[in-house]
């Protein structure tokens, strides 16, 4: 049940400016039960009743002037003058009752009710028939949260105007936001035994018969609402979702099916049937009412996006939703085609369901059509990655970078990528440009420095690619990127190897199980002729569970032979030729059967 009690009162100080003018009123002063400030308050009123009384006709056309200039710079935003005005006006008439009113608003908006209550007091003591005072009077008292005094005042404006629906609204709401609630009852009975019967009346009956859990009065209420109104598609949702919320599914579904007969193509209806099914564990029709729920134009993408990721929610538990959201997602690209956010929820459906290709293209269909997101960029070059797909990758950052030229991660995605393709200019200028871009950002900036000390690296500037590597390695000591790529370099060129072995080191006590790590470890020991260590940590390397490299299964293979065992050199050679790409020398090696370096 999705009914909550709204407490629609005029209790903040915001309103103040318009809410006591919608309701003018006459009625007679309240008399206020026994109250320290309140006995301060009235005898001070009573004391500008009796200064008002010696009040010349000048000083009264003076103080009305005032009042009107004072009026005059309120419209204009000059409030601190118009209260200045205001209490000159008061000062040459005591009596003037609208100055006392406005300096009553001013002040409560400021958040001062202790001052508004003694100026709203006098007004309303200088006129007891203006219902605007009283009215104010009572909304100040509730800021106070001197809740008795405000009931106190609507009761009596109700004695006076009983024919005043505003008034009873405004005490039902008092007691609804003081949790009177068996009196707001009481105060829409009133209403009704006045007004006769009306929706709204109903509506909030019903809502608080709810709240305190009184569904069996609820349910006949919604089912008078229906008899007055049998058209109204809205209020046989309501008397449905009161019937779920009771346990009464049955009577739940036969309403829903009702407001079928009425309107074939209501889509809440279909909505409220799938989630009957869903709660009596028919799955499958409920799928089948959502799909002509989300037929229906009426339900906007926001809801039906926020429907399917329940069902992504679902099937984080069981898979078998998720096939039931791709149904919804496919509705939904049929039914808003021209929709990024159509294209862009399919495709978290297949990212979920691992099928990275389909995402990554579903995500750029979405950015195509709208290419305000970063993250949307952000995500596809992501699976670009994945997919180690190179070429969409610097494709697609160029593309974003149209939009966010001055993101550096698209630049750090667009170096990656010509790194790979093994434009390595490109890679550096990349990187470069986009180092420079980086603001408060360490772990980014990190990032950009060791991928530029791999791009040195293969561009042959050594010196200034372990310059790249030391500045990576500055911020963060153990990053474990930064030392393993670093010892590698260091391993291929021969030099500082007992450097290299530290980072190697400490990048695999950083990620024991990274297969790369481990290569790295090993191939240090390897140019350093400790061959058994080599075998010891290559070898760590091949028995993970993730892909065999060409690289690693290359490194073992040039083991084996140190060792003295040929074949499985030869063997391990192989299957780096299997693998994919090799050393420039791996097809020799194989060919010549012997190790070449």
């Amino acid at each position: 049940m999705i009914y909550k009690l709204l407490h629609t009162s005029r209790l903040t100080a915001a309103l103040l400016l318009t809410a006591v003018i919608l309701f003018p009123s006459c009625s007679t002063m309240r008399q206020a039960p026994a109250d320290e400030t309140t006995d301060v308050t009235e005898r001070q009123a009573i004391d500008i009743v009796e200064k008002a009384r010696g009040v010349s006709e000048n000083d009264k056309i003076k103080s009305t002037a005032l009042l009107v200039e004072a009026t005059r710079q309120k419209l204009l935003g000059n409030y601190d003058e118009a209260t200045v005005l205001y209490h000159d006006a008061t000062t040459a008439d005591p009596g003037n009752d609208a100055a006392h009113y406005e300096l009553s608003r001013i002040h409560a908006l400021a958040g001062d009710y202790d001052t508004a209550l003694e100026y709203v007091y006098n007004a309303a003591t200088l006129d007891p028939s203006n219902r605007q005072y009283q009215m104010l009077l009572a909304d100040i008292y509730m800021l106070q949260e001197k809740i008795h005094m405000t009931i106190q005042i609507y009761e009596e404006l109700l004695g006076n105007h009983p024919d005043d629906i505003e008034i009873y609204y405004q005490l039902v709401a008092t007691y609804l936001y003081n949790q009177q609630y068996e009196e707001a009852l009481k105060g829409l009975d009133r209403m009704e035994s006045v007004f006769g019967f009306s929706d709204e009346i109903s509506i909030q009956r019903q809502k608080i018969l709810v709240n305190l859990g009184r569904f069996g009065e609820a349910i006949p209420e919604a089912e008078k609402l229906i008899s007055n109104y049998p058209g109204e598609a809205a209020y046989y949702e309501l008397l449905g979702e009161l019937y779920m919320e009771a346990g009464q599914l049955d009577k739940a579904k036969a309403i829903y099916l009702e407001l079928l007969e009425i309107n074939p193509h209501n889509h809440m209806a279909h909505l409220l049937l799938a989630d009957y099914y869903s709660q009596t564990d028919n799955f499958n029709k409920a799928l089948e009412h959502l799909l002509m729920a989300f037929r229906s134009p009426e339900l906007g993408i926001e809801g039906k996006a926020r429907i399917i990721f329940t069902y992504l929610r679902l099937a984080e538990e069981d898979e078998s939703f998720l096939g039931q959201a791709k149904q919804l997602a496919d509705m939904l690209i049929e039914t808003h085609p021209g929709n990024p956010e159509s294209y862009l929820v399919y495709a978290d459906i297949m990212h979920m369901a691992d099928r990275i290709e389909e995402a990554r293209d579903m995500y750029l269909k979405g950015a195509q059509m709208d290419p305000s997101s970063l993250q949307v960029w952000q995500q596809i070059l992501s699976l670009d990655l994945r997919l180690s797909d190179y070429e969409a990758m610097l494709t697609h950052a160029d593309m974003a970078l149209e939009y966010f030229f001055e993101q550096p991660i698209l630049f750090l995605f667009h170096g990656l990528s010509n790194l790979q393709l093994k434009d390595y200019d490109a890679a550096a200028s990349s990187l470069e440009y986009g180092l420079s871009l980086i603001v408060d950002n360490e772990d980014l900036k990190q990032d950009f420095l060791t991928m530029l000390g791999d791009t040195y690296h293969y561009l042959e500037a050594y010196q200034l690619s372990d310059q790249y590597y030391d500045k990576a390695l500055q911020l963060n000591p153990a990053n474990a990127t930064a030392l393993n790529n670093f010892a590698y370099h260091l391993a291929l060129r021969g030099e500082d190897l007992e450097k290299a072995l530290r980072m190697a080191e400490k990048a695999v006590q950083a990620d024991p199980e990274n297969a790369a790590f481990l290569d790295t470890y090993g191939w240090v020991y390897y140019q350093m002729g400790n061959y058994h260590e080599a075998e010891r940590w290559i070898g760590k390397a091949l028995n993970l569970p993730d892909d065999q490299s060409a690289a690693i299964l290359e490194h073992y293979g040039d083991v084996m032979y140190k060792l003295g065992r040929k074949e499985e050199a030869i063997r391990y050679w192989e299957k780096a030729n299997q693998a994919g790409e090799g050393s420039d020398l791996l097809h020799k090696k194989i060919e010549d059967r012997t190790l070449y370096e």
